[in-house]
């Protein structure tokens, strides 16, 4: 339901091996050049929250929202964060180079 591949673990492995742990938000982010898409970011853990735990790192999504969009994977690839799940929000813009990857 909830998955994180091995380039996005050690992409975050690295950028947190020198800073505190948060957790990290998959959301929607609406104002995008290519128009919604799932991003995630570092955010507190709020009540309503399903929280997951992979590698030591805490996931927090919206329970409403997860429930709607499962299942989710967060990947890292292009050299950026990707979120990809069962409801697609767009692909981003071809002029910023966040068009996705994998399927």
């Amino acid at each position: 339901m909830f998955e994180v591949t091995e380039s996005a673990r050690q992409e975050l492995k690295a950028f947190f091996a020198d800073k505190d742990v948060q957790p990290l938000r998959v959301f929607l982010k609406t104002n995008t050049c290519g128009g919604p898409r799932l991003v995630v970011g570092m955010d507190e853990q709020r009540d309503g929250d399903r929280t997951f735990v992979v590698d030591g790192l805490t996931y927090v999504v919206e329970h409403g929202f997860f429930e709607q969009i499962k299942p989710v994977t967060v990947d890292f690839c292009n050299n950026t964060f990707t979120v990809r799940a069962a409801v697609s929000f767009g692909e981003g813009c071809s002029g910023c180079g966040s068009t996705g990857c994998g399927t």
